[in-house]
């Protein structure tokens, strides 16, 4: 029960006890209005009882030490992850944050920050009229993930009581710019692994690294770790149970437990998967323990696979084609090469994926069965690609033509 009484300054004070180990175990607050002290000592042990009270004094500990504290520690995080997320604090986050107390920030304050990252002028620019940008702006993406970041550490805050809530969540931010789908056409799928033997003549990591992903629905990463004692050749099938990271290195299981699963490839592709299984490198720093410590799919110089190298040097090429490169020291002479020449918008790998997934639901696969082949848990994840190229527009063209002959 709070003390309430009349100071000889004729104030009212009140004074509430704080919750077991609180330093100190009482607070005093006073108001020249008995009724408005009443109402405030009411008002917090109230919020005492619900285990609602912050201390005002919590939240001077600063976001940079919340993040020594929490922000590699307390959240699981799959390694590729805990990069991002390590990056985004260093480069955006830590410079506006690390040192301002949790308790201090404010919504308008992350608006401020995320419109700043936005703009291609610094804050201390003054001439931003004749300026033609001092700093570059940041993608969207990126400015998603640095206050995804700052929104993790303040939902620490918020359970550890440093504050009531989390100013970083509801903030606008930019949109990215929407992925248009891409589904491929087989004789575009064609085109593009014939360009990728014609420019890539024997490389694994080329032709059939593609046809077998168009031909599968793998993702990138599942491709790019596959041992070769997961593959049967007997029945045309793989076993998915590791992913490749960014960084080259391999994880257990698959981006969930759907994806663990196997797959198969049609019979034009068994002759050259026999001859790639028994062709497959020994790669050191991939796996555990080295172990299984082959790859079927490697780089030229037998390295494993690294996305953006791999996206610069074999799939790019093969889209726009190689331009002439004159004979210069260490080079030879070599004439231009033309590319797959498809039609725009060009696809990304992960279209493959997507043409996959499309061409089986075009074909009535179950969609429990399009689930299981592609390893989604979630059947939103496949319901993406229950619908047909042409034949739906088709479909509602003839719906509409007669819906206006009926009206005639």
């Amino acid at each position: 029960m709070a003390w309430i009484r009349q100071l000889p300054s004729n104030l009212w004070a009140a004074t509430v006890r704080l919750p077991k180990g609180s330093d100190p175990d009482r607070v005093t607050e006073t108001h020249r209005l008995k009724g408005a002290i009443t109402k405030w000592a009411a008002d917090l042990e109230a919020d005492i009882r619900r285990g609602d009270w912050i201390d005002p004094r919590a939240g001077k500990k600063t976001v940079g030490e919340c993040w020594e504290q929490w922000g590699t520690k307390s959240r699981r995080l799959e390694q590729a992850s805990r990069r991002r997320d390590e990056s985004h604090w260093r480069v955006h986050v830590a410079p506006r944050w690390a040192g301002v107390p949790v308790g201090s920030i404010l919504k308008p304050d992350v608006t401020a920050w995320v419109v700043e990252m936005e703009s291609t002028h610094r804050a201390s620019c003054r001439k931003r009229d004749a300026c033609p940008g001092c700093k570059p702006a940041v993608g969207a993406a990126t400015i998603e993930g640095a206050v995804g970041v700052l929104r993790a550490i303040l939902d620490l805050a918020v359970e550890a009581k440093l504050r009531r809530d989390n100013p970083a969540r509801g903030v606008r931010k930019p949109k990215r710019n929407a992925h248009v789908d891409r589904v491929l056409e087989p004789s575009e799928e064609q085109q593009l692994v014939d360009a990728l033997d014609r420019m890539f003549p024997g490389r694994l990591d080329a032709g059939l690294f593609v046809a077998l992903i168009a031909d599968t629905g793998l993702r990138w990463e599942e491709a790019a770790a596959i041992p070769p004692q997961l593959i049967d050749t007997r029945k045309n099938r793989v076993q998915i149970a590791w992913v490749m990271e960014r960084d080259g290195t391999a994880r257990p299981y698959a981006k969930s437990a759907a994806g663990n699963r196997a797959v198969t490839y049609g019979e034009h592709l068994a002759p050259r998967m026999k001859g790639a299984k028994i062709a497959a490198r020994e790669v050191a720093g991939v796996f555990p323990n080295d172990d299984p410590g082959r790859l079927v799919f490697t780089s030229e110089k037998g390295d494993q696979l690294r996305y953006s190298n791999w996206h610069r040097r074999v799939w790019t090429p093969a889209l726009r084609g190689l331009p002439e490169r004159p004979m210069v020291k260490g080079h030879a002479y070599r004439p231009a090469i033309a590319g797959a020449s498809l039609a725009d918008p060009q696809p990304t790998p992960h279209d493959l994926r997507h043409t996959y997934g499309t061409g089986l639901a075009d074909q009535g696969v179950p969609v429990h069965d399009i689930m299981a082949l592609m390893g989604h848990e979630d059947l939103r994840s496949a319901q993406r690609y229950l619908h047909s190229r042409e034949e739906r527009f088709e479909r509602a063209r003839a719906a509409r033509r007669r819906t206006r002959a009926a009206g005639s």
